[in-house]
């Protein structure tokens, strides 16, 4: 009766096998996930190329109203001044824009450098 019930189970596998056979697994699972994680990465890095170059076209388009709106100033100044001096006063009101923009990061910057440093235990 006994050799029956041994006949009807598959053999049995042996402390070896079924060691080789995880390590085969956990092989093949590390695979798999390091292909995974390159694709992700690989989509990743196409969608940041993608909104860095329509950054930088953004910033070209900007620079390029900045300076046609600039000429555009001198132009209308010039209705009423010299053209020596409408450049002067556009120029200076870019300045004066620049200037406050900076002054606004550089308080940000401040004001930030402070929240870190109280929020860093001492």
């Amino acid at each position: 009766m006994s050799a029956s019930l041994s006949s009807d189970r598959p053999d049995p596998l042996t402390f070896s096998q079924l060691v080789r056979d995880l390590i085969t697994k956990v092989g093949e699972l590390m695979t798999t996930q390091i292909a995974l994680t390159k694709a992700e990465l690989k989509a990743e890095s196409q969608k940041l190329m993608i909104a860095a170059l329509l950054g930088v076209v953004a910033l070209l388009a900007g620079f390029t109203g900045l300076l046609l709106g600039g000429i555009s100033i001198v132009l209308l100044l010039s209705q009423w001044l010299n053209v020596v001096w409408a450049s002067l006063i556009t120029t200076g009101l870019y300045l004066l824009v620049t200037g406050l923009l900076l002054m606004g990061m550089v308080l940000e910057l401040r004001k930030n450098s402070e929240r870190m440093q109280v929020d860093t235990p001492a």
